[in-house]
């Protein structure tokens, strides 16, 4: 059973925490992302020895989904902690950073000519991926909720600490050149008035859902997306972010794709599988939201679970 780090042991920790977004927040120059790229593979070590629960639950949901031995699973964990960490740093400073340094942090293949949907998955730097969309594109409109969900707050009772960083996170992506819309029924008319439509395949905001195969596990996935581009009479444009080695990272804009679920799974499959470590988190999270969730992503997850972590 992985259980949850008592409030007296998770304090410490989260004052820690909050001193270093907030430190890093304002002292961080977004002229120099090298000194992130530093850091966030500094950090991600510690953090992981501070959330061992976390880390175990993340490697289950790893060898559930991609298999592998433990010792694969492990180097996966420890990719994902590097990436959520350099993630989160990314995060404090991009809403300072003009043009020219956000070139130096990711990069971009392909195009696309708006109105249009583009379909991403949770892996790697969402933010950062919408955030390139949003300079290239001017006026992009993004569908679902903003913010961290509470698990990956740090469990399922978030303290005072965790909530005022959430709202400081808010704060950071309303400052972002991105058009936030958490009404799907709202999508229509914004692909209407001529304006690019980014929304993720596997969000947990859209009002339907079918059981379908994700990655070979029974899942729940919304065949929304596809239904509103084929009724707009729009292309679906499969859009992935990929951390490089240097540890910058790369949009990739697909062909547009038929308007359907399996079209796009046929396209976004192979990248997850082939970089399980930018999913493993998102896999995590929604195993950790799941017993709140009344459409968690996957089915299989057994009575009782998940357990909460801290």
């Amino acid at each position: 059973m992985i259980k949850v780090r008592p409030p007296s042991v998770r304090f410490p920790f989260d004052v820690a925490r909050l001193v270093f977004e907030e430190t890093l927040r304002g002292g961080l120059p977004p002229e120099e992302p090298e000194i992130l790229r530093f850091l966030g593979g500094l950090g991600w070590r510690f953090e992981q020895r501070l959330t061992l629960a976390r880390a175990r639950l993340t490697a289950d949901e790893v060898r559930r989904t991609f298999g592998g031995s433990a010792r694969q699973a492990g180097a996966v964990i420890r990719e994902a902690q590097d990436i959520a960490l350099q993630s989160r740093m990314e995060a404090l400073v991009l809403p300072r950073m003009e043009d020219a340094h956000l070139d130096q942090v990711v990069r971009m293949d392909g195009t696309l000519a708006p109105p249009a949907l583009v379909l991403y998955p949770h892996a790697g730097h969402v933010l950062l991926l919408l955030t390139a969309l949003a300079r290239r594109w001017p006026g992009l409109v993004v569908f679902g909720p903003r913010g961290l969900p509470p698990a990956a707050l740090g469990g399922a009772a978030p303290t005072r600490i965790d909530r005022h960083l959430a709202h400081r996170r808010l704060d950071d992506e309303a400052r972002l050149p991105i058009r936030w819309e958490t009404d799907p029924s709202a999508l229509p008319g914004w692909l209407a008035a001529g304006h690019l439509v980014a929304a993720a395949f596997d969000d947990r905001a859209w009002p339907t859902y079918t059981v379908t195969r994700l990655l070979g596990r029974p899942a729940l996935l919304s065949g929304d997306p596809y239904r509103i581009a084929a009724e707009a009479g729009v292309p679906i444009v499969p859009a992935t972010l990929r951390r490089e080695r240097d540890k910058t990272s790369r949009v990739t804009l697909g062909a547009p794709i038929v308007p359907t679920l399996d079209a796009y799974l046929a396209v976004v499959e192979p990248f997850l599988r082939a970089y399980p470590g930018h999913y493993a988190r998102w896999l995590a999270e929604c195993r950790m939201r799941a017993s709140a969730d009344d459409h968690p992503l996957f089915t299989d997850y057994g009575a009782g679970e998940p357990a909460p972590v801290g």
